[in-house]
């Protein structure tokens, strides 16, 4: 019989909780869903009558962090897959045996590979207290709020990546639309800007527009396609963009 990889979720958002299940039941038939966790009575009662091999969880738990919860366990003898909407590139070079990482939203073959992986790791699991300083240290560093330097005639601009909600391309410049409604022109072109921006989950449904994924608030199919943005304003979305934005934004 092939090997069984138990798993408990943990999320205060039970369409999250939803999403992580619908997945793993979709692409991980290797992982058994033994239980899953709200808050801190559950999570301490679920982790003290079930033994999962691996923990999938967000951090922020309502006005607690798991941290106050994972903190009051004698042991911690699972894996730790941690899942957040910020930069996966923040880590780089942090390697935890116990600790995975996953991006929201999250990708399907990016789940597979992380759970692959989890199967394959035959180490020891690290003492208590250096699994905690290990993933408290993770939390914090990609938990910094990601920029990008780009320089042009102009200067460089050193852009704060949450703020961008999308941007537009005219010829050789790029203009970006932030949250707080004031627009920046930089002089150089989108491909050169989506170089840029992809790896923090910006994806370019058009010719015309690079999104931040973060900010899609719906996507409708028809009329030839398009997503409403955060501000409200609608892009439309390119023939041959299609399929990898829905592989992107998890539409099954």
């Amino acid at each position: 019989m092939d090997e069984v990889l138990k798993c408990f979720i943990i999320d205060d958002e039970k369409k999250d909780r939803e999403n992580i299940s619908l997945l793993l039941n979709t692409y991980c038939p290797q992982v058994e869903i033994i239980g899953e966790a709200w808050d801190k009575e559950s999570i301490l009662k679920g982790l003290s009558t079930v033994q999962p091999d691996v923990v999938f969880l967000d951090v922020q738990l309502g006005s607690l962090t798991i941290f106050d919860v994972l903190e009051e366990l004698e042991v911690i003898d699972f894996k730790i897959i941690f899942i957040s909407a910020y930069n996966q590139y923040a880590v780089e070079g942090y390697k935890y045996n116990a600790i995975g990482y996953l991006l929201k939203p999250i990708d399907p073959k990016t789940l597979v590979e992380v759970i692959d992986k989890t199967m394959q790791l035959n180490e020891k699991i690290e003492e208590t207290s250096d699994t905690m300083a290990n993933f408290k240290e993770l939390y914090a560093k990609i938990h910094e709020v990601p920029k990008i330097s780009i320089t042009d005639s102009k200067g460089t601009h050193v852009i704060k990546i949450p703020s961008v909600l999308y941007c537009i391309s005219n010829g050789n410049y790029t203009t970006f639309i932030r949250k707080d409604d004031k627009e920046v022109v930089i002089s150089k072109n989108l491909k050169y800007i989506e170089s840029k921006l992809v790896p923090f989950g910006f994806f370019r449904i058009h010719r015309s527009y690079l999104i931040n994924l973060d900010h899609v608030n719906t996507l409708v199919k028809e009329q030839g396609g398009y997503v409403v943005m955060s501000d409200d304003k609608t892009l439309p979305i390119a023939r041959d963009s299609k399929k990898d934005l829905y592989i992107k934004l998890n539409v099954i």
